[in-house]
């Protein structure tokens, strides 16, 4: 990978956030039944927009530009740091026994935690495949 895409790099991070986010919410479905268990949740998106903002400022690049640069400088030094901030919800009770997880609102976090992962997987390839046309020439 280049180290300077900062493309690549925010994929990269999203991925990593969306797997975070997979764990956790496969977690709250298989401790559904447990007495007091407390659903958690994972945050990354705001993190990762305000270190794009971020790095962007740095290169002085437009909002509708790419994000793609080769300046020589540490292009993705901020979005690099973003790291899934994993949460637990212990403020609601919604059964008797304590525990917080509906698995239906669970698996419905689920499809659209898979379906956001999947996009994220897609562009990668893209990214990658532009990076195969441009080392070979086709």
């Amino acid at each position: 990978m280049f180290p300077d895409d900062l493309t690549t790099a925010v994929l990269t991070r999203a991925m990593a956030g969306y797997s975070a986010r997979n764990t956790a919410i496969a977690n709250n479905i298989a401790n559904a039944d447990t007495p007091g268990y407390k659903r958690v949740d994972v945050s990354f998106e705001s993190a990762l927009a305000g270190a794009v903002d971020a790095d962007r400022q740095r290169l002085r690049m437009d909002v509708g530009a790419s994000i793609s640069a080769w300046d020589g400088s540490d292009v993705t030094r901020r979005v690099d740091e973003v790291a899934a901030n994993v949460m637990s919800t212990d403020t609601t009770t919604m059964r008797v026994d304590g525990s917080n997880v509906d698995p239906d609102d669970e698996m419905a976090r689920l499809s659209a935690n898979q379906l956001a992962s999947s996009t994220v997987v897609s562009l990668l390839d893209k990214r990658f495949a532009q990076f195969r046309t441009a080392i070979t020439g086709r």
